[in-house]
């Protein structure tokens, strides 16, 4: 689940943070940081969603390219987007590029295309993985930046289990702004879920290196994943099978 801004407004001291930005970066990003609040504070969700992509130009101008999935990475060079889509606004191309490309990566497309098309027995011939990211993405831009953590709340007070994960290394939803956000909860429960102390997490029974963390109180638990950016299933497997199992009560 992402909650945007909340995101945004944590990018500049998560990569300060992380010595990737110095103090005139860090400016900079803040900068446009507050002008996507104001957007946002004014209900101009579109124009939220263009100063969205500002700042993500910002913090790549400053930080080498840094890669918004995983902060020890570098982002590849953007490829050209085929004609045939007919992109009328820069910013939604560069925005498309940068987070739509990361779910249509030829190993992931075979996967997703072949043995599982195969396995589930229900995709129809002419529906593909990925095939409909590019017009969902463009038909979101007045619904990005949105907040809706009132959603949270109403699951929450339904007794809806609710589970929040986050890789240490991810920077499009980074931990600070996840946290930021679960703060603004106003489920009665929260105080007592904020007071607990988190408990440790090892992928496997004979590790003694920690993979994660995770606090839980009645129906929400949050999960801190170590060494792992916005893929956490690909960077950290076992870790990831391991939540998974914990979740579902396996």
């Amino acid at each position: 689940m992402w909650f945007p801004l909340d995101s945004v407004l944590s990018w500049g001291p998560y990569l300060y943070s992380m010595s990737l930005l110095d103090d005139q970066g860090l400016t900079e990003v803040v900068q446009v940081a507050e002008q996507v609040l104001d957007a946002v504070n004014q209900g101009l969700y579109k124009e939220a969603t263009q100063l969205w992509g500002k700042a993500e130009m910002v913090v790549e101008q400053n930080a080498d390219g840094v890669n918004f999935y995983n902060i020890l990475t570098k982002s590849a060079p953007m490829s050209e987007m085929k004609s045939s889509l007919e992109f009328t606004q820069s910013y939604l191309v560069r925005l498309c590029q940068r987070h739509v490309r990361y779910l249509q990566q030829d190993t992931l497309s075979q996967l997703m295309n072949g043995p599982i098309r195969k396995k589930l027995k229900i995709i129809p011939e002419d529906c593909f993985w990925g095939g409909q990211a590019t017009d969902v993405f463009l038909n979101m831009e007045k619904d990005f930046m949105k907040p809706v953590i009132s959603i949270v709340d109403e699951l929450l007070e339904a007794g809806v289990n609710v589970t929040v994960y986050n890789g240490q290394l991810d920077l499009i939803v980074d931990t600070i702004g996840q946290e930021a956000w679960v703060r603004k909860l106003k489920w009665p429960e929260l105080h007592k879920f904020s007071q607990l102390k988190w408990k440790a997490l090892y992928s496997n029974s004979t590790s003694n290196e920690t993979s994660g963390f995770v606090k839980s109180y009645k129906n929400l638990t949050f999960y801190w994943i170590l060494r792992a950016g916005h893929m956490v299933p690909s960077d950290q497997g076992e870790m990831a099978l391991k939540m998974m199992r914990m979740v579902t009560q396996q």
